[in-house]
């Protein structure tokens, strides 16, 4: 009789806590620039002039890219902050990765010049033609869809082996067909022996789009980031009608089977780990891997947050949120990682906000 009540009150705890909100208070509390003590992230610097840069990446060239989205523009930056290039005329982008031949995949928006609606589209930026001058650099069109004018591509990955996937939202996923919220699998093919063109190749099956309490649920997903030479890639997403914002999933092929699984599912005994708790996002809106460490470091617009996670998906006390008082971040979109230190997209700040840990110093 004890063990059916000890059962009952378990049970009855892990309801409650699916059911609940995160609460952002239990982020650790970040110190002042000044103070010493338990390893955090301290401001390092900040650059300024953007206008609500909503992604950065950190390229394979070692340099920066700023997608300063109400600038209609992609800014090039050294490690130092300088601005080396711009590429202007590019509306609203919203996200860049970059491929082994140095050029930019970009998901931005476009105006449909039949019914002049505003559209989004993927881009290729050819940066390593250029020379690197992206206002020299040819852009292509890769994949747009004028008869969704509310799509949106909001995270590109590179894959191996000349593969990317992008991924896309929009307020629609009512159709069990075509919904708004997936996961775009691309090719970049040879199309003869001097030339190549990307080549759209399936939607990912191995997430399912619309509301659901599943981990592989997908509602309006936000960003992607793929692990360095695999393709294990996270997943977030908004809080919207999902219980998990963040999706981490790694690429299996066997004589039966060729594709995504989760990395953990909370309803497997022992993978409900910290990664994998319901509800502790609220608007995760970017996602960063350590290329070194495979940590993983998510941004939370809502709760003006940096969340960090071990490469075995513990929680670390690393990260920092509303409550430390001195970082200031105001709707945060977009992070990158590079040398150790974070680069922060603070959108609604107009700048971008960078990070070392104390031990670093």
């Amino acid at each position: 009789m004890k063990s059916f009540f000890l059962l009952s009150f378990i049970f009855a705890l892990v309801i409650i806590g699916c059911q609940k909100p995160y609460d952002i208070s239990a982020l650790p509390q970040a110190k002042d620039n000044n103070s010493s003590g338990d390893t955090t992230y301290i401001q390092k610097g900040v650059w300024t002039g953007f206008n609500k840069p909503q992604g950065i990446l950190y390229g394979r060239d070692q340099l920066f890219y700023v997608m300063d989205t109400q600038n209609n523009r992609i800014v090039m930056l050294n490690q130092a902050g300088d601005e080396l290039s711009e590429l202007s005329n590019v509306l609203h982008p919203l996200t860049a990765a970059q491929d082994p031949r140095l050029d930019l995949i970009v998901g931005a928006e476009t105006i449909d010049q039949t019914s002049q609606d505003t559209i989004g589209v993927v881009l290729r930026v050819k940066v390593e033609q250029a020379s690197g001058h992206l206002n020299l650099a040819e852009v292509d069109t890769i994949w747009k869809e004028p008869g969704h004018p509310q799509r949106r591509f909001v995270g590109v990955g590179i894959l191996p082996n000349d593969e990317y996937l992008v991924v896309r939202d929009g307020p629609d996923n009512s159709s069990p067909v075509d919904p708004d919220a997936r996961v775009l699998r691309f090719r970049y093919v040879h199309e003869n022996e001097t030339a190549r063109k990307d080549s759209f190749i399936t939607p990912l099956g191995d997430l399912q789009s619309g509301v659901g309490n599943s981990i592989t649920s997908v509602n309006h997903p936000t960003s992607i980031a793929i692990f360095p030479g695999r393709s294990d890639f996270v997943l977030t997403q908004k809080s919207d009608g999902v219980q998990y914002s963040a999706v981490w999933m790694v690429y299996s092929k066997t004589v039966d089977f060729e594709g995504w699984l989760p990395r953990f599912d909370p309803s497997v005994a022992g993978q409900n780990i910290d990664f994998v708790k319901p509800n502790r996002f609220r608007d995760a809106k970017g996602v960063a891997i350590d290329p070194f460490r495979s940590d993983i470091f998510i941004v939370d617009a809502q709760q003006d947050s940096v969340v960090k996670f071990n490469s075995k998906g513990f929680f670390k006390s690393e990260s920092f949120g509303a409550r430390s008082s001195f970082t200031g971040l105001n709707h945060p979109q977009g992070v990158a990682i590079a040398l150790g230190d974070l680069y922060v997209c603070d959108t609604d700040n107009d700048r971008i906000v960078i990070f070392r840990l104390s031990t670093g110093n």
